[in-house]
């Protein structure tokens, strides 16, 4: 494995997750479970296998993820795994997809 080697991060919605490969090699991952009424995403877990820490596998595959969720629009996330809950917290422009207690939508007036 190169430190040089780029990132490739895919959907992969037959096995509900998002995944990095590096090489060809799977880097890491973000389940994902699709809930309907109130249509959500729950992210349970991110998942960084320890030959590509350090290298932003796991920010890569979950900014993918929450990026996705946006431009398709419709859905809240429920981000049961800290690392989510810490990417949204960094990037204040994806609050609006965290799902509020009251059902609604965080940060709508």
């Amino acid at each position: 494995m190169s430190e040089q080697s780029p990132v490739e991060v895919r959907h992969e919605p037959e096995r509900s997750r998002w995944a990095a490969y590096v090489d060809g090699e799977e880097a890491g991952y973000a389940d994902y479970v699709l809930l309907e009424d109130p249509p959500r995403v729950v992210f349970p877990h991110t998942v960084t296998h320890p030959a590509y820490g350090g290298r932003g596998v796991a920010s890569q595959v979950v900014g993918a993820a929450l990026e996705h969720v946006r431009a398709e629009g419709g859905r809240q996330v429920v981000p049961q795994c800290w690392f989510v809950a810490r990417h949204i917290e960094q990037h204040p422009e994806l609050a609006g997809l965290l799902e509020v207690p009251d059902g609604g939508a965080a940060n709508r007036l």
